[in-house]
């Protein structure tokens, strides 16, 4: 059944899909942001989310999602508010150039921002948001996803630049992702670092065939224990919800501080580490490329993607807060965690080896990692 989704649930689903990001998927000012625009625009706005069981049936009906592509840092409190209605708009032209109509919008990924783009561009086009994810977490690149892996096309793309610029991408192959990836960074580096971008026009049968279904709803839950617990008692409670909803979660730190962080951005990525002291003295090193990649104690490897690793600001006693790496800073309190990613990352081998690439540019050399796999 259709939900209007109001200011709460919007505000909810920035913590939610920020925490779901585990360190990609944009900032949560930038959600906030938006949610900010589409008030002051409108102070009565609401979004319309529909269940994929409410999607049309017609192969021809299909869904975009779009995001902000590149680098968290470099962008860092841009909302691409004209970027994502542009890409959108484009992605109607394409979809009616292949004898398509375009219905509906969805979120490409988890994040403070990248989740919030989605539901605003649907907001200012009039379209519904679809209750689903690309991923049901935040991801590098276009080739490291659920969709490429199930077989759903990511040709054509289309790219938006702010000032209206609107570039639509054909690859000869339309299962090439990393085409695509290569077309998509190129035009990210020549508009300062980020572009909006939409990508994987879906049909309904396409949804159940390679998305986290219902996972918008799943970042409001998540929003709303973190908008309603003191920091002290946050881990609890959501170790509480994960065990209800059979997903594993465990606290890898449950409370340290960051003592260094290492970052370059380039190629519209951020690459790094983040050492996290715990409490109890022991030091893990969290990689990232926008998005965590994998936790090191010494030279024992704690997790890997896919699993999500996030971070939670625990500065402020009222509320702790998931953040993204570019929001990170020598001196914060954090607790660091490890959630069961959606249970479409474990269908298939592909989960797993689509992310080697990613992760040995990002440095994982260890020939027998200590991995526990779901």
């Amino acid at each position: 059944m259709a939900k209007q989704l109001g200011r709460e649930e919007l505000t909810k689903i920035v913590y939610g899909s920020s925490y779901y990001g585990g360190g990609g998927g944009g900032a949560n000012e930038e959600g906030l942001a938006l949610i900010k625009a589409m008030y002051q625009e409108d102070p009565h706005a609401s979004i319309q989310m529909i269940d994929i069981s409410e999607m049309e049936d017609d192969p021809n009906v299909v869904s975009t999602m779009v995001a902000a592509l590149g680098s968290p840092v470099a962008t860092k409190g841009k909302t691409f508010q004209e970027e994502s209605v542009n890409a959108v708009k484009g992605m109607g032209d394409e979809a009616k150039f292949s004898g398509k109509n375009l219905k509906y919008v969805y979120s490409g990924e988890m994040g403070g921002g990248n989740t919030l783009l989605p539901l605003y561009a649907a907001w200012k086009c009039g379209l519904p948001i679809i209750d689903t994810d690309g991923n049901g977490r935040a991801v590098p690149e276009l080739n490291t996803g659920l969709l490429p892996v199930h077989g759903i096309p990511t040709s054509p793309i289309v790219l938006a630049s702010e000032a209206g610029d609107t570039m639509a991408a054909r690859t000869e192959d339309p299962m090439d992702c990393a085409a695509c990836e290569k077309i998509a960074r190129s035009m990210c580096q020549a508009f300062d670092q980020g572009i909006g971008i939409a990508a994987w026009m879906m049909n309904k049968k396409q949804h159940l065939q390679a998305s986290a279904l219902g996972q918008i709803t799943r970042a409001i839950q998540v929003g709303g224990i973190i908008m309603t617990s003191p920091t002290s008692g946050v881990i609890e409670r959501l170790m509480n919800y994960f065990d209800i909803n059979r997903t594993p979660f465990r606290a890898i730190v449950p409370a340290g501080t960051i003592t260094d962080i290492r970052i370059s951005t380039a190629g519209g990525f951020d690459t790094g580490v983040t050492s996290i002291r715990a409490d109890n003295g022991q030091v893990f090193q969290v990689i990232f490329q926008n998005e965590n990649l994998y936790v090191q104690s010494g030279e024992k490897t704690i997790v890997t993607v896919p699993s999500i690793i996030s971070m939670l600001d625990l500065s402020h006693e009222q509320m702790a807060v998931p953040v993204s790496n570019s929001e990170t800073y020598v001196g914060m309190r954090v607790a660091l965690t490890e959630t069961k990613a959606d249970q479409r990352w474990y269908d298939l081998p592909e989960c797993y080896s689509c992310w080697n690439e990613v992760l040995v540019s990002a440095g994982y050399r260890i020939v027998k990692p200590e991995v526990r796999f779901w």
